[in-house]
């Protein structure tokens, strides 16, 4: 057979192997997220509405079950649920500290999970087993959107070998995997895809820029979550307008009315329920819920414990983000773009990050505000692993990636959820979450 036509048949195969892998890899995913949560139940720690997670959630069974009654919800199950929101019986008040963000994100698989329900056996009240298994599916649905975002991001700048193994190491090297099979209600995957997006759309601006109503709509729906799923996501929002360098030239296409408008108004569309949260909260529509909360280490932040400590430290938990600084300091020697960008936002995290009053940021697996960033860690990774010329060194860094990916994989199965050390430095409760059996 001729060369033509091997190649002819390939290019009819791949799109039929690539679909095969996709539909893998999500039957893959969905077994671990829900092999994972098979023994935790409802009103547990490690399950999907549990503490913060529960604080982010409440929102959902707030406005399409209770009407925001406090009331009305279970008897204590605010306490059940690990005290991530408050129910307020005197004033029949619903607090939460957390934005809305990821709620809203949560809401078309809140909303399937209440209708099937009743007919699958489940109580329709909001808690039940079903709706914690619509929080992994949302979890999963925005990290496969995410996978093929950063595949198309870096596709642009790698080759596909590259970007395939980037993504994988980066899941599986990182508490990105964490984030997205154990604890699919924090706000961190959900941040993950909407930094993917952003930077998609950063990407392709000039492809998108050609239908301005649609590129304005989402642009605004964009930028609006990434700030009510977090708020401290707003240092991703600022130090993405140099990315590419070219902002001088997107800022004058988007000045356009066409783009503009549609970017306002989304934006006021989905600010306003926030909004009108702290109204019925406060009666203003502006509140501090995060009141005694502050970054009162500015003065004094604590870099090596963010970055060393057995206490969530980033680089003990994520060795494999040693390679991608590795991979950083080598694009900024050969000036490549963005280099400078991606090193200067790592600081500048580490630094807010240390300075918060909580550095380890409580109950987590790692510095776990990195891990909607690694869209950006993603390039230095993809850098680093289509750097090397010798067979040598290739061998060497393939070994290391897989090393520090399955080392990851370890601790992630063998962490209690909560570091359970008696102080911040206490190697003997690191040493046992590595060595302890997987369970």
């Amino acid at each position: 057979m001729s060369n033509s036509k091997l190649n002819f048949s390939f290019q009819k195969v791949r799109p039929l192997f690539k679909a095969i892998l996709w539909i893998f890899l999500t039957a893959l995913l969905i077994f671990l997220a829900f092999n994972r949560h098979s023994k935790t139940g409802v009103y547990y720690y490690r399950s999907q509405i549990y503490a913060d997670k529960a604080g982010y959630y409440v929102y959902l069974p707030a406005t399409f079950v209770y009407q925001f009654n406090a009331n009305s919800f279970p008897d204590s199950v605010d306490a059940k649920t690990g005290n991530g929101f408050q129910l307020d019986k005197t004033n029949n008040k619903v607090i939460t500290k957390y934005f809305y963000g990821v709620s809203l994100m949560q809401l078309p698989f809140f909303l399937m999970a209440h209708w099937l329900a009743p007919p699958l056996g489940f109580e329709a009240n909001g808690f039940s087993l079903i709706y914690h298994w619509a929080i992994d599916l949302a979890a999963l649905f925005y990290l496969l959107l995410s996978f093929y975002l950063l595949y198309k991001i870096l596709r642009e700048r790698f080759t596909e070998k590259t970007a395939f193994l980037s993504i994988t190491f980066l899941f599986a090297g990182t508490n990105l995997f964490y984030y997205s099979i154990q604890e699919t209600g924090m706000s961190h995957i959900y941040s993950f895809f909407l930094f993917t997006a952003w930077i998609y759309q950063l990407t392709f601006w000039e492809k998108l820029n050609k239908r301005p109503l649609f590129f304005g709509f989402s642009s605004g729906l964009i930028a609006t979550l990434i700030i009510f799923v977090r708020p401290l996501n707003l240092l991703f929002l600022l130090m993405s307008i140099a990315f590419d360098r070219d902002f001088n030239q997107r800022l004058r296409t988007q000045l356009h009315w066409r783009f503009l408008l549609p970017f306002l108004l989304t934006v006021v569309l989905i600010a306003t329920p926030q909004f009108a949260y702290w109204k019925y909260l406060s009666g203003s529509f502006i509140a501090d819920t995060y009141s005694g909360e502050s970054f009162s280490n500015w003065m004094n932040p604590k870099i090596i414990e963010f970055l060393f400590a057995p206490n969530n430290g980033l680089f003990i938990y994520n060795p494999i983000l040693l390679l991608i600084i590795a991979g950083l300091v080598l694009m900024i020697r050969q000036k490549k773009e963005n280099a400078w960008l991606i090193l200067i936002t790592v600081v500048l995290l580490s630094y807010i990050s240390a300075s918060w009053w909580s550095w380890h940021f409580g109950c987590g697996f790692a510095a776990r505000n990195f891990v909607e960033y690694y869209v950006l860690l993603s390039f230095p990774l993809a850098f680093i692993i289509q750097y090397p010329k010798q067979k040598a060194v290739e061998f060497l860094f393939y070994f290391l990636l897989i090393l520090f990916s399955l080392y990851n994989l370890k601790m992630v199965y063998s962490y209690g959820g909560c570091w359970f050390g008696t102080g911040n430095w206490d190697w003997a409760q690191y040493a046992h979450w590595i060595l302890k059996w997987p369970g």
